[in-house]
């Protein structure tokens, strides 16, 4: 009796180079501070330190997409990082 090899259950497309050059670029929000700025706050009795990169944000060695990521990691819960950092217009 032959056995009825399983195909997988999702099929995966050979993925294509891509030219990053030709994407379009995610305009900065104008609420951040220059890219090499260190944010530092306060919060319970610890200095935080957050350095601005060209493409996110630094924290304890590693990189966040947005404030608001590095500002859920330290608090624990959901928050906008705008608001915990401060930098709020």
């Amino acid at each position: 009796m032959k056995r009825k090899v399983k195909q997988p259950a999702v099929k995966i497309a050979k993925q294509n180079a891509v030219d990053l050059s030709v994407l379009p670029t995610k305009e900065r929000d104008s609420r951040l501070p220059a890219v090499g700025t260190v944010i530092t706050k306060t919060y319970h009795g610890q200095t935080l330190e957050v350095k601005v990169l060209e493409n996110g944000l630094e924290y304890q060695g590693k990189v966040y997409k947005s404030i608001s990521r590095v500002a859920m990691d330290i608090v624990k819960r959901p928050i906008s990082g705008y608001v915990f950092f401060g930098l709020t217009k």
